[in-house]
């Protein structure tokens, strides 16, 4: 299934990759957690829903950066394009077919700085297929010297709850 999310991904991205590039691990080390939104459905404001199914953040080494997220369906998702290359994304899924699909959810990102507290839209997005337990991740941050794609493996954890992972896609051990 693999071959499947990486050949709509390079439908969908502007710089084409080929399958070998892919399957080499990217030399920069990624952790992604995502958890369950405890808050979905309830309002912030009449009218207004929190319709994100899972929160999380992106995770990079060397140097640090950290990136959060948002997994909303495609619907959700696509009305909340503003930039000009969100909305280019935005109609690249939906040539590649992937709008109709409700087991894959979207998201755009912020970079986040731990140190202010501070969150800024980045030129990115990340797709999660909930049933294969794929992620693939493609951050524009030139500011921050992050321009690079990942395609990664999701597990379920065991136990997800408040404040723990419902999954996590890493290309390194976690553990070290």
């Amino acid at each position: 299934m693999r071959e499947a999310v990486i050949t709509r991904s390079a439908e969908i991205n502007p710089v084409v990759i080929t399958q070998a590039q892919a399957a080499k691990p990217a030399e920069r080390e990624i952790a992604i957690r995502g958890f369950i939104n405890e808050r979905f459905g309830s309002t912030y404001g009449q009218g207004l829903f929190r319709r994100a199914v899972y929160n999380g953040s992106i995770e990079l080494r060397n140097p640090f950066q950290k990136y959060l997220v948002d997994f909303f369906t495609y619907a959700y998702w696509e009305v909340k394009a503003r930039s000009d290359q969100q909305i280019k994304t935005v109609n690249d899924m939906l040539s590649a077919g992937m709008d109709s699909d409700p087991d894959i959810l979207f998201s755009w990102l912020q970079h986040y700085d731990p140190v202010t507290k501070h969150k800024s839209a980045v030129a990115g997005y990340a797709v999660y297929h909930t049933k294969t337990n794929e992620v693939h991740v493609s951050i524009n941050d030139p500011e921050r010297d992050v321009v690079e794609q990942w395609w990664l493996d999701a597990r379920a954890c065991a136990n997800p709850g408040l404040k723990k992972p419902a999954f996590i896609a890493a290309n390194v051990d976690l553990n070290s």
